[in-house]
Formats: C-alpha cells, structure tokens, sequence
C-alpha cells in the first residue's frame, strides 16, 4: 500500500542548486503507471528524466560553458533523487546503469 502511494507522484524539493537558486518543487505523475513492469517502468523513467529537464531550466539558451554543466548538474542531481525516492526497483536499474560506473555498483 505505502509503494502505491508513493509511486502515484514523485515529488522532490530542491533548494539552492546551482542551475536554480530558488526554492522549487519537481512534481512527476506516475499513479496511471504500473511501474513492477518494465513499460510502466521505462516511461516512469522518462517522465522523471523530461520533469528534471523541466524543472531545472533545459532549453534556455545560455552563452557559458557554467550555465550548461549547472543544468546538466542540477538534472542529475534532481533525476537521482525522484529514482530513489521512488524506490522502484525496474526504474533504478533502468536508470541505473546511464548514471553509475561499476565500481559504484559494486559499492552498493
């Protein structure tokens, strides 16, 4: 009961990122999902990664190198916290695999 709850939105609070200085909340919906099957999965997936992308500003065009690598930063950052907060096993390995060398694998 508590996964169904928690799998029905993700939502992440992120305060003084370098891409966003504000507080803010990432809101990702994924209650019409059934996330125990890789498809579910695969498009929780994609919905977190498109809310992070959102939510830290992609798309704004910026003139440095530092304005890019704080969106990528804040991406990642924003990404990694609504997988594991979600706790979805299919989505972390899904994910996973894109965000972590071996050696931080085998460390966990």
């Amino acid at each position: 009961m508590h996964r169904l709850i928690v799998s029905a939105a993700v939502l992440i609070t992120l305060v003084g990122t370098a891409a966003r200085a504000e507080e803010g909340t990432m809101r990702v919906r994924l209650g019409d999902l059934n996330i125990r099957e890789e498809a579910g999965a695969q498009v929780a997936l994609r919905r977190i990664k498109a809310a992070s992308s959102n939510f830290c500003g992609e798309g704004q065009v910026y003139r440095s190198v530092e304005g890019t690598t704080n969106i990528r930063k804040c991406r990642k950052t924003m990404t990694d916290k609504a997988v594991a907060q979600l706790g979805a096993p299919l989505v972390t390995a899904l994910y996973t695999p894109a965000t972590s060398s071996p050696t931080e694998l085998a460390r966990r």
